[in-house]
């Protein structure tokens, strides 16, 4: 009667016992510790970024005199314009967009991804983790796309385009995700993802690499913005007063890794254009550009013959690139592989950076780098000096490895064998016992030689046998 009930309620969908396999996972839904940490991963970045840009929104309108009819929509464009979404003012496009608001935002969503995991986390704690990441900033974005559709009616605001928008939100929130989840798990992701050695020694090199055009294109900017100081206090008094001066010095700050990002692409010998006005070491050409103070950066005269001198920058950059994949490799050829493949990753973030940081601003038209030529010079740079570096390093440090372990090696076996010290040794040698007879040996004769030899006289012995 009881097997027949339960086969009914198997059979019914009534509740059934836990399987094998929810013992293993721990159930269906993901534990109550990791279910606090998914609402900090999905709500917090994004909530934080809200109430950040409504209160700056309303300041900046009420600062305004204006009145606070689109305030939504405000609120709305400013937390996609973080996602770098394009938006339409006006009848203008503006997709040119600050990085420092982007970066910021990606660093906050990487550190809690990095929180909400360890290196014992499963795959499926992973996939839960990324999930509440993505699934949160996807939500918003579609009631800030419903904000701006009311709003539009009363301010000039273009609704942006959906799949634009959401494509652009997934971006940001999965690579910021997919770096937090990779440092979150660091140790035992390499034991889930099978790399050579050599590919795991490219990624500090390629780093590195990065953050040294990074920080030749921020000394490079900042020592241009100082020889153009009064064109930068010129263009800060066309704000009209203290307010406008002082939203002038906060767009310039929002957009000043982008204005980076250009002058790093210009070392490396790649150029930077603000609609006709283009910049390389080489060549430089004339035009109108808007007025933001942080413009100041770019030339006011034409191209110096010490410009290319520059380019020590990349060549820097590549050096320390083989250098590094040098001293985290045991052979010159894993070397010389580590290097190339930090050459891609260099050129491939250069091609990332230079395409993010670009974009049409109203009648300027296009703002930016020539990307192609970013990618390649960076690609260039790193692969042949870092290539050639980390080919010749390698060899040396390596063959003075091998040659300390060879002179090791017979040093070790050239050395006399200690032996224990002569007192020591009589002391625990055993002493004879008295019961043992010692055996008399028989000294040898000694032969006799040819000198020592007498003459003998000779005898004659009588037979027995002729005496009997």
């Amino acid at each position: 009667m009881s097997s027949l009930l339960s086969s009914q309620t198997s059979r019914t969908g009534a509740p059934r016992t836990q399987t094998s396999k929810d013992r293993r996972t721990g159930g269906p839904g993901p534990s109550p510790e990791l279910a606090k940490k998914l609402v900090v991963v999905g709500l917090r970045p994004v909530g934080v970024l809200l109430a950040l840009v409504a209160a700056l929104s309303i300041v900046t309108l009420v600062s305004a005199n204006s009145d606070l009819t689109g305030t939504f929509g405000a609120i709305a464009g400013s937390w996609l314009a973080v996602h770098h979404v394009p938006l339409g003012i006006g009848g203008a496009d503006l997709g040119i967009l600050p990085l420092l608001p982007t970066i910021v935002l990606m660093v906050s969503v990487a550190r809690a991804c990095a929180g909400a995991v360890s290196e014992t986390s499963t795959r499926r704690d992973v996939c839960w983790v990324l999930a509440a990441a993505l699934g949160a900033p996807l939500v918003f974005a579609a009631v800030m796309l419903a904000m701006i559709q009311d709003a539009s009616s009363v301010i000039p605001l273009t609704t942006p385009n959906a799949l634009v928008t959401f494509g652009w939100v997934l971006a940001v929130h999965a690579t910021a995700a997919a770096v937090g989840l990779v440092v979150g798990t660091w140790p035992g992701v390499l034991q889930r993802v099978h790399l050579a050695p050599w590919a795991v020694a490219a990624f500090v090199p390629a780093a590195r690499a990065v953050a040294t055009l990074v920080a030749g294109g921020a000394v490079l900017v900042v020592a241009s913005l100082v020889m153009s100081w009064s064109t930068v206090g010129a263009l800060l008094e066309t704000g009209d007063g203290v307010i406008g001066s002082l939203g002038l010095t906060v767009v310039s700050i929002l957009y000043l890794p982008n204005v980076v990002i250009g002058a790093a692409a210009v070392v490396t010998g790649s150029s930077a254009h603000v609609g006709a006005a283009t910049v390389s070491l080489f060549d430089t050409a004339g035009g109108p550009i808007p007025a933001v103070p942080v413009l100041a950066a770019l030339p006011e005269s034409s191209a110096q013959v010490w410009w290319p001198a520059m380019l020590v920058v990349p060549v820097l950059a590549a050096y320390l690139l083989g250098r590094g994949c040098a001293s985290a490799t045991l052979s010159a050829p894993d070397a010389l592989r580590a290097a190339a493949t930090a050459a891609v990753m260099v050129s491939l973030v250069a091609v990332i950076a230079g395409f993010v940081a670009g974009g049409v601003m109203g009648t300027f038209g296009d703002l930016g780098v020539d990307v192609l030529i970013l990618g390649v010079a960076t690609f260039g740079w790193s692969l042949v000096v870092g290539g050639s570096t980390a080919a010749v390093a390698g060899h040396l440090l390596h063959r003075d490895e091998v040659t300390d372990a060879w002179l090791d090696h017979h040093d070790e076996a050239d050395e006399p064998v200690e032996l224990a010290e002569p007192m020591a040794a009589i002391e625990a040698a055993p002493e004879p016992e008295d019961d043992v007879v010692e055996e008399d040996v028989p000294a040898e004769e000694p032969v006799a030689n040819d000198d020592d030899v007498v003459d003998a006289e000779v005898v004659e012995i009588d037979d027995p046998d002729e005496t009997r």
